[in-house]
């Protein structure tokens, strides 16, 4: 974009030839650019914000229609993606990435991803463009590369690039967006029990905030804080008011939390759908929903749930961290999770309505609710529809929007798409923008929003324009294949391991699952009748360092459970592995304690167990 990026692509030697005058300056002697015309340098002064060198400013460059649009060239061959078009799915992909499979056997993408070779490999040649000439890379070049990336990823999630921006993680975006939704004391924020950890955390902040103390800051302590400082200016303790208890660690003062409780097993999407209707407070200001849960592995039906919320006027959130890659994006007709494929479940997508591990008919009556309540969310959407400015209303065709489409969508690129570590994208609807402020401040404030998040000060942008690579390997994949093999292998490894271990899935079948499940384990492995965290890490330690398995276990409502995750270098004979490691920790297990209880004299028995997941 502009007379810098023409000299940037240019390889061959510039040549001089004298330029005529511009703005009454002195005639100088430019070099040729790659099209051949000499370069015109005049008096124009800075586009855009700050001091950075680009005759097109950002705010320019993202909105430039999609068939007008001519993308910067990069200044080095980009990693070839040519052989890996051509691979098989499984063990032939593993060459795409840069997991130690000769020693790990990895069904852990889910927890902080696999970046793909292309990927980082692109990566290192910026870092290696930067540094040979750091000014022309940063001060001139760097914008338009990040643009150009910008509106890539906006085409894979189905979005208009103006509405989307880069940011480190997921987890600086949800901040983003918690504080732009304007939360005030006594303001209520919706979410549910099987949230992320993390955001419950946002969640305290933000009411901390909201009732003027620090972020972060323990109620309970600032409380007796104020209480002490109250006391020592000469107070009696009578006088001192004692601290208000709150329910979720939120501050006295601030907004109230409250989480709408999921408690296994659910019968179906439809069943979230029904709790969220009925325990969603009046006058809610902002609900925050996972598209995949991380704990739990569940896909929850967020396009009802927004639909829901927004229909009684609650701002939403999705909380996308697993969502791109493992799910169908399209963000402008609303759909950021709830199903697996897009196209109507093209290609090998159509092949991938799968069954719990001895599900037949049951599993397939489980999943009739979701189809139901997909129709329902259908019906929802046609009938209302939502103003540019967010209030229900017929303000004009051309603003209207279906219900299922939220205020704000996160979602990490390091995970599921394979792209480097530190990159993240955060959506927000236009309505929405004016509100939502960097966490750090620079140069483009106030500019626009492409502006104000596409510079956050120097760091390595490398892991931004490196996702490039990282979306070019999906598109040559097959976007659909690439999750009907991810889901088809989660299918056969519930039923292998589920069948060896007589355990079932968390989830009423698999039609609530992406690319992760979480499978029971035998409760032989957990010490007593009910399994606790202290298990879990026990088990996973187990497997990490004597199986070589890096796989989580969780612990849910005093059940073991194992997260199955699954990408395209995984091969059943993983999950065979991890089967056969569990039944020997089951047996070691046994003769652990059938020894214990023999050196007791055999008075002492065994506690009773109960099989988790069945």
């Amino acid at each position: 974009m502009g007379t810098e990026d023409a000299e940037a692509a240019s390889t061959s030697p510039a040549t001089s030839t004298p330029t005529p005058q511009n703005g009454g300056g002195v005639a100088s002697v430019l070099p040729i650019g790659a099209d051949g015309k000499p370069l015109v340098i005049s008096r124009s002064g800075y586009q855009g914000f700050g001091s950075f060198f680009n005759e097109v400013s950002v705010q320019d460059m993202i909105a430039v229609p999609r068939d007008a649009y001519v993308p910067p060239s990069r200044p080095f061959t980009p990693p070839s993606l040519e052989r890996a078009a051509s691979l098989p799915f499984g063990e032939a992909c593993r060459e795409l990435f840069m997991i130690d499979f000769n020693r790990w056997t990895f069904i852990n993408h889910g927890a902080f991803g696999g970046v793909c070779r292309p990927a980082h490999e692109e990566a290192n040649k910026w870092r290696e463009y930067c540094e040979a000439q750091p000014l022309k890379f940063l001060d001139r070049e760097l914008f338009p590369q990040l643009v150009r990336v910008m509106r890539e990823m906006a085409d894979f999630m189905g979005a208009d690039p103006r509405d989307l921006v880069f940011v480190p993680n997921a987890t600086t975006g949800l901040n983003v967006a918690i504080q732009a939704a304007g939360l005030r004391p006594g303001d209520t924020m919706y979410m549910l029990n099987i949230g992320y950890g993390s955001v419950k955390k946002m969640a305290q902040a933000a009411s901390a905030a909201a009732a003027g103390r620090g972020a972060g800051s323990d109620p309970a302590a600032a409380a007796t804080a104020a209480a002490a400082a109250t006391a020592a200016a000469g107070a009696t303790a009578g006088t001192v008011p004692a601290p208000t208890p709150t329910p979720h660690g939120e501050a006295p003062g601030g907004i109230n939390v409250v989480y709408g409780e999921v408690l296994f097993p659910i019968s179906g999407p439809q069943a979230i759908v029904d709790l969220v209707a009925a325990t969603l407070p009046p006058g809610t200001k902002l609900a925050v929903f996972d598209t995949v849960t991380s704990n739990t592995a569940l896909l929850l039906p967020v396009a009802e749930l927004t639909a829901l919320c927004r229909s009684r006027g609650v701002q939403v959130l999705i909380d996308g961290a697993h969502a791109l890659g493992q799910v169908h994006l399209d963000l402008d007709a609303g759909v950021c999770g709830g199903g697996v494929c897009g196209g109507g479940g093209g290609g090998d997508c159509a092949e991938n309505s799968v069954n719990a591990a001895g599900g037949g008919a049951a599993a397939a009556a489980a999943a009739a609710p979701a189809a139901a309540v997909s129709a329902a969310a259908d019906a929802m959407a046609a009938s209302l529809s939502i103003s540019s400015n967010g209030a229900a209303g017929a303000n004009g065709a051309a603003n209207r929007q279906p219900l299922s489409v939220p205020d704000y969508f996160v979602t990490n690129c390091h995970k599921w798409l394979a792209a480097p570590r530190g990159t993240a994208v955060m959506w927000v609807r236009r309505d929405r923008q004016a509100a939502v402020r960097p966490l750090v401040v620079s140069h483009g404030s106030g500019a626009g929003f492409t502006s104000d998040f596409i510079w956050d000060g120097m760091r390595d942008y490398a892991p931004y324009l490196a996702t490039s690579s990282a979306l070019g390997l999906w598109w040559a994949l097959g976007p659909d294949r690439v999750r009907g093999y991810m889901r088809r292998l989660l299918g056969q490894a519930v039923e292998l391991c589920g069948s060896r271990w007589g355990t079932g899935l968390l989830a009423p079948s698999l039609d609530m699952c992406g690319s992760m499940a979480l499978l029971g384990l035998p409760q032989d492995l957990a010490e007593g009748p009910e399994a606790d965290s202290a298990d879990a890490k026990y088990v996973q330690d187990m497997l990490h360092h004597v199986y070589s398995i890096e796989v989580p276990i969780k612990s849910i409502q005093g059940h073991l459970y194992v997260r199955l995750s699954a990408h395209i270098y995984n091969t059943l004979a993983d999950y065979q592995r991890l089967a056969d490691a569990v039944d020997d920790l089951v047996a070691r297990e046994r003769a652990a304690r059938a020894a214990a209880k023999a050196a007791g004299g055999g008075e002492e028995e065994e506690p009773v167990k109960k099989k988790c997941g069945g």
